[in-house]
């Protein structure tokens, strides 16, 4: 009898904890007192993936202790520390790359594949094509938007193209006259909803996290383009050349006048650890490299982070390099304030957004600026832009 209660004691000291159950699992996150984020995540054996629209963010690095989970989120600075009970999560996602409003309540449940209604109404009407979207709070530049929704029955996706990148896969529903479409990726966390007015154009809200809110509007408009983003961000009269020298993230520094970038088409891409956009981009510039090294192309990536201790740095762009396969430099140029960013680059007009790419010949003459990126959940627009950047790539190789 004393062996067996022994036995008994030693399987439950020594068992291992209890695990997310497999599964589509349904979160929110609490952006305020009245306003919840829905998200959905799938559980498998030994990981799990954000979903959003057609997107998939595998999580492999999950923790377990007796009766709590730990999730940390792949590239970003970010985590999410729960409770588990049953089918049931409750705690708090973190978001190391912000310093103040980084820290969201989220709660979720096994077995929800719903996101915003179990039983959404019979929609208002369809509102897939492309629409014309005005953001009321956004500087000038910034202001105007195209939005691409495509609509099956109540489900809606889609994305919105702004002059400084786009909002990545929405996902979400038309329910009645109710739009709502959402989307968390580990560092932003979107919400927009609206209601369909009589005359079928859109007013409503939009959510960045706890931190922002403005209202927007939008009417269909199957033309509607957003400025040249090849306009917006130029050298100053005078220049013709970037010249810079940061480190990396060792402490070593690398110039633009190093010897490896002479006689070559070179690229200089602003961008953050914290930026999905940014991370799009550097997908699309990984796989490019590839082919394009062995043509005499180059890449230098400046990183604008918004915490700066040196530590913080380091962890962030190794982490990037390590899990998108970034092989080509990566120096820190300091804060992703845009007025301070502009002073590390005091050659450019500006600094509007991240990423901001920068094409530089053989010569070193700057020849093509681009402002934002419009990724792969921009669809047609994204082919639009690899096809024009490579065409252009491939005139300046032989020039």
């Amino acid at each position: 009898m004393q062996n067996a209660l022994l036995s008994i004691l030693f399987f439950f000291s020594f068992s291992a904890p209890a695990q997310l159950l497999p599964g589509i699992w349904r979160g929110e996150l609490s952006l305020n007192d009245t306003t919840v984020l829905p998200f959905n995540f799938q559980v498998y054996e030994s990981n799990l993936d954000l979903m959003n629209g057609e997107e998939r963010i595998n999580l492999s690095d999950i923790t377990y202790t007796s009766d709590s989970v730990f999730l940390q989120l792949p590239v970003f600075n970010s985590e999410f520390r729960c409770k588990m009970n049953d089918r049931n999560l409750s705690g708090n996602f973190y978001n190391y790359t912000r310093k103040s409003n980084n820290i969201l309540s989220f709660e979720a449940e096994q077995n929800a594949a719903y996101r915003f209604s179990e039983k959404p109404e019979s929609p208002y009407m369809n509102l897939s094509g492309r629409w014309q979207a005005i953001f009321d709070d956004e500087a000038p530049e910034s202001k105007m938007s195209v939005a691409l929704f495509h609509q099956d029955g109540n489900h809606l996706t889609g994305t919105f193209l702004t002059t400084t990148g786009d909002y990545r896969y929405l996902e979400g529903e038309v329910s009645g006259q109710k739009v709502s479409l959402s989307a968390f990726d580990g560092s932003h966390a979107f919400l927009f909803t609206a209601t369909i007015q009589k005359d079928g154009t859109l007013i409503g809200d939009f959510y960045s996290g706890s931190h922002y809110h403005e209202t927007w509007s939008a009417f269909r408009n199957e033309k509607a383009e957003l400025p040249d983003a090849e306009s917006l961000t130029f050298i100053k009269p005078g220049y013709d050349k970037l010249d810079f020298k940061f480190p990396d993230e060792h402490g070593d520094s690398l110039s633009i006048r190093d010897p490896r970038f002479l006689n070559k088409v070179l690229i200089v891409t602003l961008t953050g650890t914290w930026c999905p956009n940014c991370m799009d981009e550097t997908r699309f510039l990984v796989d490019f490299y590839s082919t394009y090294k062995a043509k005499g192309v180059e890449i230098i990536a400046l990183d604008y982070e918004r915490v700066l201790d040196s530590a913080t740095v380091k962890k962030s762009i190794s982490k990037l390099k390590k899990q998108l396969g970034v092989e080509y430099p990566v120096l820190f140029a300091g804060t992703n304030d845009r007025e301070e960013a502009a002073k590390t680059l005091p050659m450019l007009n500006r600094i509007l957004g991240y990423p901001t790419t920068i094409v530089i010949d053989k010569k070193g003459i700057v020849r093509k600026i681009y402002t934002g990126f419009s990724g792969p959940a921009t669809g047609a627009d994204y082919v639009s832009f690899k096809e024009s950047f490579l065409r252009f790539i491939n005139k300046l190789i032989v020039e």
